[in-house]
């Protein structure tokens, strides 16, 4: 990193990070994004709030996309789907890597609301 980045870049990039892991192992997804979202606990680092917000509302979209992945008609739907969730958390941590705040398409200003008892 180098001296243009903001206070605390790598734990932004842990949060996007841990996306990877989601289809891996759901604990492990939870305890790395729980670990960065607590890291920052009390840290007043708003550039980290705003992309752990962001994260936040992409692991929601991923838990309702496997909860209903059984109902819906077509595994192709599914898979989009979650190739959705992949691009967003990608287009995010490429965001947090240029030192950029910009809401993720569509849901970003969504997420900045309902989250925003992340600090």
């Amino acid at each position: 990193m180098n001296n243009h980045d903001p206070q605390g870049k790598t734990l932004a990039l842990i949060a996007y990070a841990s996306a990877l892991l989601l289809f891996f192992h759901l604990m492990a997804f939870i305890a790395v994004l729980g670990a960065a979202v607590l890291l920052n606990y009390n840290k007043n680092q708003p550039f980290v709030s705003f992309h752990h917000r962001q994260m936040i509302g992409i692991a929601c979209i991923a838990f309702l996309i496997t909860a209903f992945t059984n109902i819906l008609p077509n595994g192709w739907i599914a898979f989009l789907l979650t190739a959705g969730i992949i691009f967003m958390a990608i287009l995010g941590f490429a965001d947090a890597y240029k030192n950029q705040q910009t809401p993720l398409p569509y849901v970003g200003e969504q997420f900045q609301k309902w989250f925003s008892f992340i600090k």
